[in-house]
């Protein structure tokens, strides 16, 4: 149903915003956004071509060294890519790196199965493309249209037709609906393979379209039609699964309906199947009063289409045998970062504490409210209940000069696509998402390694409590031009052992748009935190905190100075303000001025009003600047985004009267 005209209107106006709300020119940043055919099988070519943003002079960059690319000499955007035999068939990262640097990543698939194009006129059952299993077919849905394959099937041979769309990063949510030669409907499905055994010699027909019927080059597909034993394409991601499930997990025993719980003993870690319809497992246990044990349901996280529902019940029986449960703690799932652009890490799987009130006999409860009807695909699980193991994760991205926006109204979200690029004389921000472990709330020093002469990382921490900070990369006025992965770690105490984690990186798949269809953002875990630094003129300013660090009590102030510094080739100083960041909170506080004249200013942060815990914490400041810059060989106006160097804040707690 269409919007009211009030909604469609809002639309309009941020269409007119992203259009004509920055007069400015901006400087180039590479995006990609479509690698066509992206995939080749082992020991193959194939032929791709780029499509984005800011991409001359590019080459192709991918994750494994046996894929690479020659750039055609008449179509600088179209690129034969090898896939040597030795590389194993699974999901690869591709990036576009060239003039104005490096861009966000692609996938690219490498299968096992011989591969070619799907027809583009293959739009009804008359027309369906003639193919022969195990093959892999690549190409793009049709907009308001439906693709037809025709195949001959042996009898009692099990075939299987996967479409690979999301994994690809691809708009597409694929239909498959699988005919017999009589054109009555044996299979449909949108997010699972088809698993067809034909009972006699026959020919299938298999349609293909969009769920939306969206269509065109960002809607593109690989479907696999061959046997379960050809089907070598990569397991099913897991970015969810932070920690694997301890080792030694032993198989459920049924029944174990609440009638007849299984017997078991803590610390525990159990492998079992919501199954059949309505399945309840119940486990059995003694606590003692006090006792605090983590109970962790693994199941959504992996692909399962479940909706794990967990209870743990204190179990009182009399002499009669007559069951009571006094008392319940139904274990919710965590809330990490739901919606959030850069790593939505919203699930459905509880993970959670549960303390005993008394000694005695307790048992937890699972069910699958998804599991209600018949039969359907396989729903595993892994239970575990355990001591405490505090830990952390750390994800990694690049904080673009406004921040991704969730989806948080029918405006939809703002969303940048953007890699890490950085131009002499900037400081370019990371932000570090923190994923805490059975309660783990302490401070965690971030670093990176791998820089090149002329790019430093001053150390920052994250802060108590705090579930995310930022760790900001400066390139010095003369850094060399430079492509290359680096890593960004965190190291933190927890009890007597120090531990150092290694960040994933995350990165929005697509730009958001206006629309009377507002897509949610998506994003993944990609293979490398790739930097670029960019052979461009330097930024005109810097902006420089006088001093790295401070101590302070947790409710006092504390003096911060600024000072901005030209670059030898910079015109005259303009006044440039800045507000503070790194601690939430601090979005509410005041903004400084820096004169042109004087290039100084001191400011005064007032830490009552934030509340923060005794320990470590990073602040910075960010402004903005006006100036000259050549944009492909012409001069414009552009904004430059303003970092400075991070302070320590070594916050103590109020002494003892």
């Amino acid at each position: 149903m269409p919007h009211p005209p009030e909604y469609r209107r809002a639309f309009v106006a941020l269409a007119l915003f992203c259009v004509h709300g920055h007069v400015h020119a901006q400087i180039p940043e590479p995006r990609l956004n479509v690698i066509s055919n992206p995939g080749a099988c082992s020991g193959g070519t194939s032929q791709v071509s780029l499509s984005g943003v800011d991409l001359e002079e590019s080459v192709l960059r991918f994750s494994h060294p046996g894929i690479t690319a020659i750039r055609d000499a008449q179509k600088p955007l179209t690129f034969a890519v090898s896939v040597a035999a030795d590389v194993p068939a699974g999901l690869y990262d591709v990036r576009a790196a060239g003039l104005h640097g490096v861009t966000n990543p692609r996938r690219f698939e490498v299968s096992a199965l011989p591969e070619l194009d799907a027809a583009a006129k293959a739009v009804s059952r008359e027309l369906s493309q003639e193919v022969a299993a195990p093959c892999v077919l690549r190409g793009t849905t049709l907009k308001q249209g439906v693709q037809w394959f025709k195949l001959k099937a042996a009898a009692n041979h099990e075939l299987v037709f996967d479409c690979h769309a999301a994994q690809l990063d691809s708009r597409l949510e694929p239909q498959l609906v699988l005919y017999d030669g009589q054109g009555r409907e044996l299979a449909r499905s949108r997010t699972r393979p088809i698993r067809w055994t034909p009972t006699a010699e026959e020919t299938l027909y298999l349609a293909l379209s969009d769920f939306i019927s969206n269509g065109g080059p960002e809607h593109f597909y690989r479907l696999y039609i061959c046997g379960p034993e050809a089907l070598t394409g990569p397991p099913r991601e897991r970015p969810l699964v932070f920690w694997e499930p301890a080792a030694g997990a032993v198989p459920e025993l049924e029944p174990n309906a609440p009638a007849h719980p299984q017997k078991v003993v803590l610390p525990l870690a159990i492998r079992g199947t919501f199954a059949p319809a309505k399945d309840v497992d119940t486990f059995e246990f003694e606590a003692r009063k006090g006792e605090t044990w983590w109970v962790d349901c693994l199941s959504q996280r992996t692909g399962a289409p479940t909706l794990p529902r967990v209870v743990v019940e204190r179990v009182v029986r009399t002499p009669e045998g007559q069951v009571s449960t006094p008392d319940s703690t139904e274990i919710k799932p965590p809330t990490l970062f739901p919606g959030d652009p850069d790593f939505n890490g919203h699930h459905f799987d509880p993970v959670g504490p549960f303390t005993a009130k008394e000694d005695g006999l307790y048992r937890v409860v699972l069910r699958d409210l998804n599991n209600t009807v018949g039969a359907g695909p396989a729903r595993p699980y892994v239970l575990e209940v355990r001591k405490a193991a505090a830990d952390f994760a750390l994800l990694a991205c690049v904080l673009p000069p406004v921040p991704n926006k969730a989806f948080m109204s029918f405006t939809g979200p703002l969303v940048t696509v953007r890699a890490a690029n950085i131009r002499p004389n900037q400081v370019l921000p990371l932000r570090v998402l923190v994923v805490r472990r059975d309660g783990f709330e302490g401070e965690i020093h971030l670093t990176a390694d791998g820089l090149p002469e002329g790019l430093s990382a001053a150390p920052c921490v994250i802060g108590p409590k705090q579930t995310e900070g930022t760790l900001l990369l400066s390139a010095g006025p003369n850094a060399a031009p430079w492509t290359g992965p680096i890593k960004v770690s965190g190291r933190a105490q927890v009890g007597s052992a120090s531990l150092v984690r290694l960040a994933s990186t995350t990165t929005p798949l697509w730009e958001s748009t206006a629309s009377e269809f507002v897509e949610p953002p998506r994003s993944r875990v990609a293979a490398e935190m790739l930097v670029a630094v960019v052979g461009d003129a330097p930024f005109p300013s810097a902006v420089h905190a006088a001093q790295p660090g401070a101590d302070t009590a947790a409710s006092g102030k504390v003096k911060i100075g600024l000072k901005v510094e030209r670059h030898a080739s910079a015109g005259p100083a303009v006044a440039l303000k800045f507000k503070p960041l790194g601690i939430p909170g601090l979005e509410k506080a005041k903004d400084i001025e820096v004169p042109a004249k004087e290039g100084v200013a001191e400011y005064e942060l007032d830490l009552a009003p934030l509340k923060l815990a005794p320990g470590t914490y990073t602040v910075w400041f960010r402004g903005e600047e006006k100036a000259k810059r050549t944009v492909k060989g012409k001069e414009a106006d552009a904004t430059l985004v303003l970092c400075s160097n991070p302070v320590t804040l070594n916050l103590k707690a109020p002494a003892k009267p």
